[in-house]
């Protein structure tokens, strides 16, 4: 019946064209699928797409943008599926959802010219496992979901965590793209536009890239990016201090931001630490990231490898806050005086070191499972929301929401509704990210991100829409009170505003007219970026 309905919709036959394109097994009308890939991890409201097309190639991506939008459907893509924001969900149900995971190739790593080709639905573990061997790396190389996050969906929606403290967001890792406008054309930026050059400058005239970078795939869809290279360090220091009060944490963490010296920089709130400690990491794992931590170093790689499991999964117990670090350089010597200088700051900010395990687990395995970040200790919901603000309003923001979350207690003791916060920095830019967890019905789409043995244990968690909505609803309220401090956003998807916070009309006149010529039938991810 689903096929025959979606068949019915598209009026021209697009089913059937799409399935010439790119053969039957990649077009997918089946109720399932089609309500599996139109699900993201926000809880908002969605329609489910009438077909899921799953293209192989940029030419393959073409043709299928071209013929949805001849038939007058929209089309959105999707990476990996980690967006909360609605970065992908339809908005109509005439929608061709372009799953883009099998445009997953490393097409040039030029270590000359330092960058790499690649297309959008690589992931960063991919990528990066493809740079490895030639000792270069992006600035920022991927998410702590980069299993599942791709290059496009990074690009895309913006994103921020390895690499970052030095390397920003993932944005400004890029020097050029290849995008399939709504009609089907593929446009390019950069210096790769040039009819004799090749990607290695962003800048050929006006910075066209950045249209397309933070977009949420409002202008077009991702189908290749070259990205620049660094050669990647040899050595690295790891720090973990736990602090009192929050203001001691922040200001040692706003310190060493402006330094430029920590690739990562995190802070967890009491609730982090203590949910942290209750989920730690595996025995397998654990055994596995000490071994290779042995391997890589010697007699040193022996220390750090003991030092660690003798630290253990015990390490946050009773921790107020705690502040963690990975410290690159190309050489030992740097990377010891860069930990040096952070390790004084700590101090001299009231820190008391403790076992750098978790930095050291982190950059052991930097694409690890996603259980730890999508779910709670126990099987909760986890819904984020993020402030992104100047390392001068790092202490009032966190503070504000530190005043939001205790005026607002009862009503989450109420509910069972609890709340932790993570603090980073991408260059000399402060982000405050609360999480909100709570039991619920888990899903299909969470199910699948997560190991057999604990889906299996949580699958049967019965939904609970009255404590989701207060939830959601507290999630708003802390988004519009970031907003009010001035507060920006990555992944701004379908959920933050744009267009809306603005005070400059002719930027809004910008940004709509860019819209309308790049897709003059507002058949591209139609909402996203408030933009029809």
């Amino acid at each position: 019946m689903a096929t025959v309905l979606a068949e019915v919709r598209d009026g021209d036959g697009l089913a059937q064209r799409l399935r010439q394109l790119l053969g039957n097994d990649h077009v997918l009308v089946d109720e399932a699928s089609r309500a599996f890939y139109s699900t993201d991890l926000s809880w908002r409201p969605r329609e489910v797409a009438a077909m899921v097309a799953r293209p192989g190639s940029v030419e393959e991506l073409a043709a299928t943008v071209g013929a949805a939008t001849e038939a007058g459907f929209a089309v959105v893509a999707r990476g990996g599926g980690m967006s909360y924001t609605s970065g992908y969900t339809p908005e109509r149900r005439d929608t061709v959802l372009l799953d883009t995971r099998r445009l997953n190739r490393v097409i040039e790593v030029n270590t000359e010219d330092m960058y790499v080709l690649v297309e959008a639905g690589c992931t960063w573990k991919e990528l990066h496992e493809a740079l490895a061997p030639h000792g270069v790396q992006t600035p920022y190389w991927g998410p702590l979901s980069g299993a599942y996050a791709t290059v496009g969906g990074a690009l895309s929606q913006n994103s921020l965590f390895h690499g970052s403290g030095i390397g920003g967001t993932a944005a400004e890792s890029v020097l050029g793209l290849k995008v399939v406008l709504g009609d089907g054309q593929l446009l390019t930026t950069g210096s790769w536009a040039h009819r004799a050059g090749n990607p290695f400058w962003r800048h050929f005239g006006p910075d066209l890239t950045g249209l397309f970078t933070a977009d949420t795939g409002a202008f077009g869809v991702k189908a290749v990016a070259a990205l620049r290279l660094v050669t990647a360090p040899k050595h690295t220091g790891y720090l973990s201090y736990k602090f009192d009060t929050l203001e001691a944490m922040l200001a040692a963490q706003v310190k060493i931001a402006r330094l430029g010296i920590a690739s990562e920089c995190y802070g967890f709130d009491p609730y982090y630490n203590g949910g942290f400690e209750k989920q730690g990491i595996t025995f397998e794992e654990g055994l596995s990231i000490v071994g290779k931590i042995a391997r890589k170093g010697g007699l040193k790689g022996l220390k750090a490898a003991a030092k660690l499991a003798l630290g253990g999964k015990r390490i946050l117990k009773d921790v107020p806050y705690s502040l963690h670090m990975t410290l690159d350089a190309h050489t030992e010597l740097v990377a010891a005086e860069h930990t040096d200088m952070a390790a004084e700051i700590c101090a001299e900010l009231g820190g008391t070191e403790m076992a750098n395990s978790i930095p050291t687990v982190f950059r052991g395995a930097p694409f690890g499972g996603v259980r730890t970040i999508l779910l709670g200790s126990e099987g909760e919901i986890w819904i984020p929301v993020h402030g992104y603000f100047p390392l001068s309003r790092a202490i009032p923001a966190a503070q504000a929401t530190e005043r939001f979350l205790a005026e607002r207690r009862d009503l989450m003791d109420q509910w069972g509704i609890k709340t932790s916060y993570l603090t980073c920095f991408s260059g000399p830019e402060f982000v405050i990210e609360p999480s909100f967890y709570w039991h619920d019905e888990l899903g299909e789409f969470r199910l699948s991100l997560i190991e057999p043995e604990f889906a299996e244990k949580w699958k049967d968690i019965p939904a609970n829409e009255a404590r989701r909505a207060v939830a959601l609803k507290l999630r708003d309220e802390l988004r519009d009170l970031f907003d009010s401090l001035g507060g920006l956003h990555l992944q701004i998807g379908k959920y933050y505003p744009y267009t809306d916070i603005m005070n400059n009309a002719p930027l809004a006149r910008v940004v709509r007219g860019v819209k309308e010529v790049l897709d003059p039938q507002g058949l591209v991810n139609p909402g996203s970026l408030g933009l029809r």
